[in-house]
């Protein structure tokens, strides 16, 4: 990526026309900080498809709403973890993280700290404004000492965060500091974060006059700006008499006065980012892959190869359901596992409720020899349940002529169903085979391997045998192939 030269920019071709007027209040620093972005992203001559805005909760994430970008506004503290993904996913993308002090040093604090530590290649712009301002004014992490909130009318006794050391700390590989009374510095900054190859912090001193401000009588916007460029004695006496940096001081002003805070690019580094370290290593390992597997010893299951099996070429989406405790999110990782390594592709999503024991469990795997789009399901081809809850949830999502199975002394059935039941004593089986009843899970296992067809029943095994559920390969599969003698 590098700069190139542009026409003048015309906002409105990066801007949501039809959310205007936004909401942002008079003076509030967060509108300059958009226009800086978007000059940026101008300079740098991005298309917009080329470029996804990532934010999380609070007034700086209002602004993600306003460009006509691909945006992703996501949970309070998770924008970094949404980002991450969609950055692994589609690394060819400018991903931008758009936070503040509140969304990323309080509750977004830790997926903070480990998006830098892994160096994701993204952009971190976090607007710091000291305070809670969508909620109240309440304190903030970044409120100086001495500073009066909502919540702190005598004034703040915690010690302010320092965002730019904790992430140099943790290991972002571009650290800056910018102000909103220097947009055109800003722009600058912006631009070296987005050409830096791995995780880019860029943290931004962002005024609130409605509620920071006001509750400590500093002004309305253009005093606050005023501040921020040469009246900052009150910053650099509560904010910033740390040493950000070691060994850096404060730069010679370059007109008008310098700031008492140190401002510009912190710290730059050149190391692998997460994704150059995850496609290395998938090109170190492909032509292993690729070589002969040795021949199984005696009395051993042989390897798979893809395409072993007969499933289905289409997705075939399985549910399996029952009680916390039960082994049902294991038995779903199993399925999963047994088809990746027969070489299709699948996914596994599981929910439960917060008691260890007891409460209701579920997990699904879709499997398929193409994409999955999607890893849950509207609809499933399989239903398999352990207890009458799992039953009275679920059977509704049973696709016409679906496969049914269900534990036959727990879920008793009335006739004509509409569906491909079976009814397997499928506890009664765990019990006859372990001595217990923990181990169904397996036996339903083997139970939908064999009625399904879905994974071939040696990947099935392959994947017990290397889980060892239960602590022991040979009762796990003792109650797996059980399951499978259930079915005709």
């Amino acid at each position: 990526m590098s700069t190139v030269v542009t026409a003048p920019i015309d906002y409105r071709q990066y801007l949501r026309l039809d959310m205007m007027p936004h909401i942002l209040c008079p003076g509030c620093g967060h509108g300059i900080v958009l226009k800086a972005i978007l000059r940026a992203i101008h300079r740098l001559g991005l298309r917009r498809e080329e470029v996804v805005f990532v934010s999380g909760i609070g007034c700086s994430s209002r602004i993600v709403g306003y460009v006509d970008f691909c945006t992703l506004h996501t949970t309070h503290g998770r924008p970094l973890t949404f980002a991450t993904g969609l950055k692994l996913a589609r690394p060819e993308l400018t991903v931008i993280v758009i936070t503040g002090d509140g969304d990323g040093l309080a509750i977004g604090g830790n997926h903070l700290i480990h998006a830098a530590r892994r160096n994701v290649d993204l952009t971190c712009l976090l607007l710091n404004n000291a305070v809670y301002g969508m909620t109240g004014g309440q304190g903030a992490p970044t409120t100086p000492e001495g500073m009066r909130t909502s919540i702190t009318p005598g004034g703040a006794i915690e010690p302010a965060f320092d965002a730019c050391r904790l992430a140099l700390g943790a290991g972002a590989s571009f650290v800056a500091r910018g102000l909103t009374a220097q947009p055109l510095q800003l722009d600058d900054l912006i631009v070296q974060a987005m050409q830096h190859r791995g995780f880019s912090f860029l943290e931004v001193l962002s005024d609130c006059p409605e509620f920071f401000g006001r509750y400590n009588d500093l002004g309305r916007g253009p005093e606050m700006l005023q501040a921020q460029r040469s009246h900052v004695e009150w910053l650099g006496a509560r904010l910033t008499d740390k040493s950000f940096v070691p060994g850096l001081g404060l730069e010679a002003p370059h007109g008008g006065a310098a700031p008492a805070f140190t401002a510009g690019v912190l710290h730059r580094e050149d190391r692998p980012d997460l994704g150059a370290l995850l496609a290395e290593r998938a090109a170190a390992s492909a032509p292993r892959r690729s070589r002969p597997e040795p021949a199984p010893a005696a009395g051993e299951t042989p390897s798979l190869s893809p395409g072993d099996g007969a499933p289905p070429t289409g997705p075939m989406r399985i549910r399996l359901a029952g009680a916390g405790g039960q082994g049902i999110v294991m038995a779903g990782l199993l399925l999963a596992e047994a088809a990746v390594a027969a070489g299709r592709n699948a996914t596994h999503a599981q929910a439960y409720g917060p008691e260890s024991r007891g409460g209701a469990s579920k997990a699904e795997v879709i499997i398929s020899d193409g994409e999955i789009e999607f890893p849950c399901a509207d609809r499933v081809d399989a239903l398999v349940v352990l207890t009458q809850e799992g039953y009275d949830r679920y059977v509704s999502l049973l696709e016409p002529g679906g496969t049914l199975v269900v534990d036959r002394d727990q879920v008793p059935l009335e006739e004509g169903v509409g569906f491909a039941c079976h009814a397997l004593p499928i506890t009664a089986t765990a019990q006859r085979v372990l001595g217990t009843a923990m181990g169904a899970n397996l036996v339903a296992l083997g139970a939908i391997v064999g009625l399904s067809g879905a994974v071939p029943v040696e990947a099935a095994e392959r994947a017990v045998t290397a889980r060892r559920p239960g602590g022991s390969v040979e009762r796990a599969l003792r109650a797996f192939r059980a399951g499978l003698a259930l079915v005709p």
